[in-house]
């Protein structure tokens, strides 16, 4: 997935969202549906633009606070192999 889904930039602390936002950012309908599998539309976009959304809304350090501790650790070797792939 190499397209920019969305121009939020998720912050350590919560950030409000404005009704054109979200808008722009959920499903056409405002329909929860789910397609083989993924949310809102087969190819995902939909379901990656409203996850940026909800991040940005929430803060990172909150989705930190949400996720299981496996996740943190996957998470965190995910970073780290981003950063030895760009040095």
């Amino acid at each position: 997935m190499g397209s920019k889904v969305s121009d939020l930039v998720p912050k350590l602390e919560q950030q409000e969202l404005d009704g054109e936002t979200w808008d722009i950012h959920t499903s056409g309908e405002h329909k929860w549906e789910l397609w083989d599998g993924i949310a809102f539309d087969p190819d995902g976009e939909e379901r990656d633009r409203l996850a940026v959304c909800l991040v940005y809304n929430m803060g990172l350090r909150h989705f930190l606070e949400i996720i299981p501790a496996e996740s943190k650790v996957i998470l965190k070797e995910l970073l780290e192999a981003e950063n030895t792939d760009r040095d």
